[in-house]
């Protein structure tokens, strides 16, 4: 078997002039004594070689662990006189670089491993991880060891995509720049306006493609910085926004969502009050909050109803109001006050499937809660236990509840206008059965919405396809289709219709630097408080 001295002869770095005099293993730590070898140094100061040794001394440096244990070394170096007259330096220690900084604890190996974890984990947990490797490191050791790192400078890329992150979500934005040919992170800019974008693409020329969301600033900045590159408006936000059109032009239809869905009163009659049930306190509480915010949704319209006849902007009004302009279009846009929507007593009941198979036990004398609840979970029911008991509790205490519950009808719950304008766009091949019914039924209940639903389609179809060159028909069909909301949604494409049409012609989009800005989401939120911007665009270019 190799002998201690075997092996730490094969495991210390020796092979840069130096030679191992002695180790000795204790109970916490293993210590071995290095004698530096070369013949003659040369000093840093003017690289003057010399041989006439001055003195020696001992370094104490840390090296990998052995096992979990830690190492430390003895390094035993020398001092040499420089004979160069002219050099400042009379005296000058000899170097080993290869293995050891200059007045580092560390050797270069230790050091780094120790900033690849302070790359991958950060200061505390690094910290952590660090000490159950037999390390030791500071938190604040780890990121001054990522402040060190310098980040090299990489070639201005062909296809560049932008967009912004948030540092604190409605305080403050940065900027991501992502080469989407080579799909990595080429810089982290501190703000979102146009100037310090400017800047960055004037020092980086040779952008030919300039993938971007609709925001003015990324568009002023392309035309300054990079005036040759192709503007791409993202086809995300560009369906995004049909999507808020078209929210805004069913929120006109509501009755209509309500009777397609099978709860107009042509269906099912007239639903309940709620006042006519009994409720419990978390319903009566439910009720109360419920009331309490309708009343104030009723007096936010109000308001925004006199400041836009009294002609305040959008923007006024939000200001005033203190809403997004989002939710002052669709105020305004109601025909009156915004509907209270009631508490989800009559949605749908998780235990409903499972009913018509508890009454038939019921009946057949079985009166075990537990293995009835065990029966039912065998048959795919995924709720708790106290749902089923207090329907069992209503079986035993109202025998003729089983009928009640038997021959209740179902109410289908109305989709919000959001959700069916994402109908509207999606492929309708991929739609289940049921929501292609509705959507049938909808139509056939209200032509404007049918004439939305092809434009819609046809406008979704150019951006899955890339068939740019029917946009200008498009425009012309949205145009005199007498449906206001997508008219708007038109001219604001008209405004910005050269990134638009490369948009719905080229292949490159911001899908991928929507996934680099979730990378740094998730990096920021792990340096728990520590995401100072230097710090977080060190780890974000050079993440392992």
């Amino acid at each position: 078997m190799p002998s201690t001295r075997t092996l730490a002869t094969n495991l210390l770095p020796l092979a840069h002039g130096l030679q191992l005099r002695d180790v000795s293993i204790g109970p916490d730590q293993i210590v071995a004594t290095l004698e530096a070898t070369a013949p003659r140094g040369a000093c840093p100061g003017c690289g003057t070689w010399s041989a006439a040794v001055h003195s020696h001394y001992q370094r104490t440096i840390a090296d990998l662990p052995w096992g979990g244990q830690a190492v430390r070394l003895h390094l035993r170096v020398r001092k040499f006189y420089c004979r160069q007259l002219a050099c400042t330096r009379r005296v000058f220690t000899e170097r080993l670089l290869h293995v050891v900084a200059s007045y580092a604890r560390r050797t270069a190996r230790l050091e780094s491993v120790l900033r690849v974890l302070a790359f991958a984990l950060g200061g505390e947990p690094g910290a952590r991880i660090v000490e159950r490797l037999g390390m030791t490191a500071s938190p604040a050791t780890l990121l001054r060891l990522i402040r060190r790192v310098t980040v090299s400078e990489q070639p201005a890329p062909r296809v560049l995509g932008v967009d912004d992150w948030a540092f604190r979500k409605g305080h403050r934005y940065g900027t991501i720049l992502v080469d989407l040919e080579q799909h990595q992170i080429v810089e982290l800019l501190p703000a979102r306006s146009a100037e310090p974008l400017v800047e960055w693409l004037r020092a980086h020329p040779g952008v030919e493609v300039f993938s971007r969301d609709r925001a003015p600033a990324y568009a002023e900045a392309a035309r300054k910085g990079a005036p040759q590159a192709v503007q791409v408006a993202d086809r995300w936000h560009l369906i995004q926004n049909l999507v808020e059109a078209l929210e805004r032009c069913l929120l006109r239809f509501r009755p209509a969502l309500k009777v397609a869905a099978g709860a107009g009163d042509s269906v099912l009659g007239p639903l309940p009050d709620s006042r006519e049930t009994t409720l419990v306190p978390w319903q009566q509480r439910a009720e109360a909050v419920s009331q309490q915010r309708h009343a104030s949704k009723v007096e936010r319209y109000k308001q925004m109803r006199t400041l836009r006849d009294a002609a305040f902007t959008v923007l006024d009004i939000a200001q005033l109001v203190g809403a997004t302009r989002r939710t002052v279009y669709r105020y305004l846009a109601l025909g009156g006050p915004p509907e209270r929507q009631q508490p989800q007593r009559s949605g749908r009941r998780v235990r409903a499937p499972y009913e018509a198979y508890l009454i038939q036990r019921w009946a057949e004398g079985c009166r075990n809660r537990s293995r009835l609840f065990r029966e039912i979970r065998l048959l795919g029911y995924q709720h708790s236990a106290r749902t089923v008991s207090l329907f069992l509790k209503r079986l035993e205490q109202e025998p003729s509840a089983s009928t009640v519950a038997s021959s209740r009808p179902t109410v289908t719950r109305v989709p919000s206008a959001r959700r069916v304008a994402s109908l509207l766009v999606w492929h309708k091949d991929q739609l289940p059965e049921e929501e292609r019914d509705y959507l049938r039924r909808l139509c056939d209940q209200e032509p404007t919405i049918a004439l939305a639903y092809d434009l819609a389609q046809e406008f979704a179809g150019m951006a899955r396809e890339r068939t740019g060159q029917r946009f200008d028909a498009w425009l012309t069909r949205v145009t005199t289709s007498g449906i206001p909301e997508l008219d708007r949604f038109a001219r604001g494409l008209t405004d910005d219709r050269a990134a638009v049409e490369a948009a719905l012609s080229l292949e490159w989009s911001n899908g991928q630097t929507e996934g680099q800005v979730n990378k740094l989401k998730l990096l920021k939120r792990s340096m728990y408080g520590r995401a100072n911007f230097d710090l977080l665009r060190l780890r974000l270019l050079q993440a392992v």
